[in-house]
C-alpha cells in the first residue's frame, strides 16, 4: 500500500489531538453540569474529527489486509469518507442549530459555517470520486478529508481553549 507511513502519521496526529482535547476537559476542573451547551457541542467536533481523522486513516490499509484490488480499497474508503463527513458534518449542523433556537448562539460566529462547509465539502468531493467521477483524484480527496478532520479537530480545540481562557479570565 503506497504511502502508508503517511497515514500512520495522520492517525498518530488524531490519537495526540483527541488525548490533549481529553486531558483539557479533565484538567478543567468544572462538573459536567456546569458546562455551557456550546462548551459540550466543541467538543463533539474535537472528538469525532480527531477520532474520524484516527480510523480514517486506518481503513485503507485495513481494507488491504482482506486483499481486495487498489481500486475497490480507495472506492470503498473513498465512499466511507463521504458518510462520515457528510452524516458528521449535517449532524452537527443540526445539533448547531437547535442550541441557536435555545438561546446558545456561537461563539465564534465564522466557525459552524466554516468547519461544516469543509466537511461538506471533502464529503462531495471524495464521494464523487468513489463513484468514479474523479477516478485519478480519489487518494488526494480521500487525504483531503483527512487533513479537513485534523484541522476541524484543532480548530476547536483552539475555540475551547479561547474561551476557556476568556470564561476564567472574568
Amino acid at each position: 500500500m503506497q504511502d502508508q507511513e503517511f497515514f500512520i502519521a495522520i492517525a498518530q496526529i488524531a490519537v495526540t489531538l483527541a488525548g490533549f482535547s481529553g486531558l483539557v476537559v479533565a484538567i478543567r476542573g468544572a462538573p459536567p453540569a456546569a458546562w455551557h451547551p456550546r462548551d459540550i457541542w466543541s467538543l463533539s467536533w474535537m472528538f469525532g474529527t480527531s477520532l474520524g481523522a484516527l480510523f480514517l486513516a486506518l481503513l485503507p490499509r485495513t481494507l488491504a489486509f482482506f486483499h481486495l484490488g487498489v481500486d475497490l480499497v480507495w472506492t470503498v474508503a473513498s465512499l466511507v469518507m463521504c458518510g462520515f463527513t457528510i452524516a458528521f458534518g449535517v449532524a452537527m449542523t443540526l445539533s448547531s442549530g437547535r442550541l441557536t433556537r435555545r438561546g446558545h448562539g456561537p461563539r465564534v460566529g465564522y466557525f459552524p459555517v466554516a468547519a461544516t462547509s469543509l466537511f461538506l465539502l471533502c464529503g462531495v468531493l471524495s464521494g464523487l470520486a468513489g463513484v468514479g467521477v474523479f477516478p485519478q483524484m480519489r487518494i488526494g480527496f480521500f487525504v483531503l478529508g483527512l487533513i479537513a478532520c485534523l484541522l476541524v479537530s484543532t480548530l476547536s480545540l483552539v475555540v475551547f481553549l479561547v474561551v476557556l481562557a476568556r470564561t476564567a479570565g472574568s
